[in-house]
């Protein structure tokens, strides 16, 4: 192909060929490496009780302890906690799951729950 076929979006893509390739890389490495160590907001004056090897061993403590203390020092009302198979679920309104999802998984395991948007 000559160079008088090209349209101009096609001169622009040759000539950045290799600077678009690495700063593809560079962004996709970024963005991968922020969403697989980006850890929850962290509750003022809240401390885990127990380890999370603890809790993998006594589920329904979990959930009573996020339930009883995290959720509420978090500000996190109207959320439902249940147990079911060794898993906990939490169910409320897109902006709670937001909130509640931020505090529990900077805390715990996120092996341990499951989260639902309550449907209204």
């Amino acid at each position: 192909m000559e160079n008088e076929d090209l349209t101009t979006g096609q001169e622009f893509v040759k000539k950045i060929r290799p600077l678009g390739a690495a700063l593809f890389l560079i962004l996709f490495a970024v963005v991968t490496v922020f969403l697989f160590t980006a850890k929850g907001v962290e509750v003022e004056g809240y401390v885990p009780p127990q380890t999370g090897s603890y809790y993998s061993a006594h589920v329904e403590e979990l959930m009573e302890e996020v339930r009883d203390n995290l959720l509420p020092a978090a500000g996190v009302e109207g959320v439902e906690l249940e147990l079911w198979h060794e898993r906990i679920l939490v169910t409320g309104t897109e902006e709670q799951l937001r909130r509640a999802r931020q505090a529990i998984i900077h805390y715990y395991d996120s092996r341990f729950f499951d989260f639902i948007t309550k449907r209204e």
